[in-house]
C-alpha cells in the first residue's frame, strides 16, 4: 500500500489530530508542510478546494477535513477502531463538535489578525467567536473526566485544541479549566503527543528547512 502523504502546517491543530492518530496507529507517512495559510491557490493545500489543511493524499485518493481523514485511515488501517474515531455515542459526538468548534473559531481569529484586522474586540462577529470559545471551554470542562481510562480520538482532539489555545494565548485563564488541563496533562508525555506539541513541531520543521511565508 502506498505511503500516505499528509499536507498541513506545523502548528495546525487540525493537522496535528491526524499526525497523532498516524503515530498511534504506527503508519509511516510523508508530512508535507504548507508554507502559508493565506495562500489563495489550492496547490499549496494539497489541492483542497477550500484552501485549508489538512489534506491526505493516498494513492489515487485525496481526502479533506480532519475527521474525514481520520475515518478514512481507520477504515484502511484499523478496522477495530481502537481510538473510537467512528464512535456514534452522543457524548463523543457532542464533545468532538465542541472541540472542533473552538478550533474553528481560533483559526478564524488568528487569520483575521494575520490578514490585518486590528480591532477584533470591536466587531460583534469576532466578539461572538471569542465568547463561544469561552463557553465551549466551560462546557468541555464540565463534561471532561480527568481520570477516565483510555486514550481516545476525543482525547486527541482535546489535547490539540488545548495546547494550540495555550500557544496562541487565544483564551483567558486556561488554568481555571482544571478538568481539561488535568486530562491533557495525563497525555502530555505520550510520544505521539510530545513529538507533535507546538514547540517541538516548530523545531522539527525548522530543522527540516521549513520557512513560513
Amino acid at each position: 500500500m502506498n505511503k500516505p502523504k499528509l499536507v498541513g502546517t506545523p502548528l495546525s491543530h487540525f493537522t496535528r489530530k491526524i499526525r497523532i492518530l498516524l503515530a498511534e496507529l504506527g503508519i509511516d507517512f510523508e508530512f508535507v508542510r504548507a508554507t502559508s495559510v493565506l495562500a489563495t491557490s489550492a496547490t499549496g493545500y494539497g489541492e483542497n478546494p477550500l484552501l485549508r489543511v489538512p489534506t491526505l493524499v493516498h494513492g489515487g485518493d485525496t481526502v479533506i477535513e480532519s475527521d474525514h481523514i481520520a475515518r478514512y485511515l481507520v477504515g484502511k488501517y484499523d478496522p477495530s477502531d481502537r481510538f473510537g474515531v467512528r464512535s456514534e455515542r452522543v457524548e463523543d459526538l457532542n464533545r468532538l463538535a465542541v472541540v472542533n468548534g473552538i478550533m474553528d473559531n481560533e483559526v478564524t481569529l488568528i487569520l483575521a489578525k494575520r490578514g490585518g484586522l486590528t480591532d477584533l474586540a470591536g466587531s460583534a462577529y469576532f466578539a461572538k467567536l471569542a465568547i463561544a470559545i469561552e463557553a465551549g471551554l466551560a462546557w468541555l470542562d464540565d463534561h471532561t473526566d480527568p481520570e477516565a481510562p483510555g486514550f481516545s480520538y476525543g482525547d486527541i482532539a482535546l489535547v490539540c485544541m488545548w495546547q494550540h489555545a495555550a500557544h496562541y494565548k487565544i483564551a483567558e485563564q486556561l488554568d481555571r479549566r482544571r478538568r481539561i488541563s488535568g486530562r491533557v496533562a495525563r497525555f502530555a508525555a505520550r510520544p505521539s503527543v510530545a513529538s507533535t506539541a507546538p514547540e517541538a513541531s516548530l523545531a522539527e520543521a525548522a530543522a527540516a528547512g521549513w520557512k513560513p511565508t
